[in-house]
């Protein structure tokens, strides 16, 4: 199962970012196959319901464990924003508000294919908590290059994501973890250095 494991993060990994990099745009279906492979993994190695981070099996565990990183980093932002005036002209609107859903259920999905797939593969092989956290955090990253902010935030939020869900494995909390940072860093920094959080070659336009 080790060697299987290691096979499919390579074939998932590579086309990932096959399709961030050219199939989006040449044949977007891809996308299906490419998902209907990660679940067909889970049934190929058995994944439980709750090893998979699903169901509110220590929802309010995980959390807790966020909470903190996710104070510091989201006060870090709005002295940011503040400081530049960011948030100036934002007030709290309904479609901000359905945009925050949007991107809520965004993360939850990026969560899903990083944790449910990428962690427990990596940790099925290296069978060490913190090597996994580094290399999922290097995985996670390589998604959002060439992106000057997004690279080094989802490397370091990637690393301190899968190190929570590895001890209360539940995917909701990373997800309002990182839809909360995310986005704040989009507020609080000059739109020319994020581009509109986008990633891949979409990043320059």
């Amino acid at each position: 199962m080790v060697i299987l494991a290691a096979i499919e993060v390579v074939m998932v990994l590579g086309g990932v970012l096959l399709y961030i990099w050219r199939l989006q745009f040449t044949f977007p279906d891809f996308a299906i196959f490419l998902l209907a492979f990660i679940v067909l993994t889970f049934l190929l190695h058995r994944d439980s319901i709750e090893n998979l981070g699903m169901g509110a099996h220590a929802f309010t565990r995980g959390l807790k464990a966020l909470a903190g990183p996710t104070a510091i980093i989201a006060s870090g932002l709005i002295l940011i924003g503040v400081a530049r005036g960011g948030y100036t002209n934002w007030f709290l609107s309904s479609d901000k508000v359905q945009g925050f859903c949007r991107y809520f259920a965004w993360c939850l999905f990026q969560q899903f294919g990083l944790q449910s797939f990428f962690t427990n593969r990596l940790l099925a092989i290296l069978r060490e908590a913190n090597r996994t956290a580094w290399i999922c955090a290097a995985v996670f990253a390589s998604f959002h290059i060439p992106n000057p902010i997004l690279t080094p935030v989802t490397f370091l939020g990637g690393f301190i994501l899968t190190r929570v869900f590895i001890s209360h494995r539940n995917l909701l909390p990373l997800a309002v973890a990182q839809a909360i940072v995310g986005s704040l860093l989009s507020i609080a920094l000059p739109a020319n250095w994020h581009h509109g959080l986008r990633v891949g070659p979409g990043y320059y336009r």
